[in-house]
């Protein structure tokens, strides 16, 4: 049972962020930047889904997935209060994560998916930045679809 009020619950629940969190994206920004990983951007609008990162001389997305907000397989436990809305919010969530990676794919861009718990250790960090630099730097641009998309 939920020891916090409805209130109680929906103004701390309101604080949860989607962009610009420390935990996850903050962290990521940081490992690039000391990694001197250059020419991405966060949160374009003019992208799909907008990704956390995206690198558009490569065409790649970077999206880094809350392990609570996207069901992580090893981190995800569901609330025990209202079971059903969670359920129901978190297949949400995955569904259209899937919608718009199948669409980024459509139009010529890789799309590389991050769990949050990746980004808590130094090492899992590195790891995320060297795969990061891998993709960037094996996706090269198609010549003829250099202006889609942007």
């Amino acid at each position: 049972m939920d020891t916090l009020t409805k209130h109680e619950r929906s103004a701390l629940m309101s604080k949860v962020r989607s962009v610009g969190n420390r935990s996850t994206e903050k962290r990521l920004r940081l490992a690039l930047v000391r990694s001197e990983t250059s020419g991405w951007r966060m949160h374009p609008r003019s992208i799909p889904g907008q990704p956390d990162f995206w690198f558009p001389r490569r065409r790649v997305a970077v999206f880094v997935d809350g392990c609570f907000w996207h069901g992580c397989p090893r981190c995800f436990r569901l609330p025990k209060a209202n079971r059903k809305y969670w359920r129901s919010k978190i297949d949400g969530n995955r569904k259209r994560a899937r919608r718009i990676a199948r669409l980024l794919r459509a139009k010529g861009i890789r799309v590389l998916r991050v769990w949050e718990h990746r980004l808590r250790s130094v090492r899992g960090r590195t790891q995320v930045v060297s795969k990061i630099r891998r993709h960037v730097i094996s996706h090269a641009l198609p010549a003829a679809s250099s202006t889609a998309v942007e």
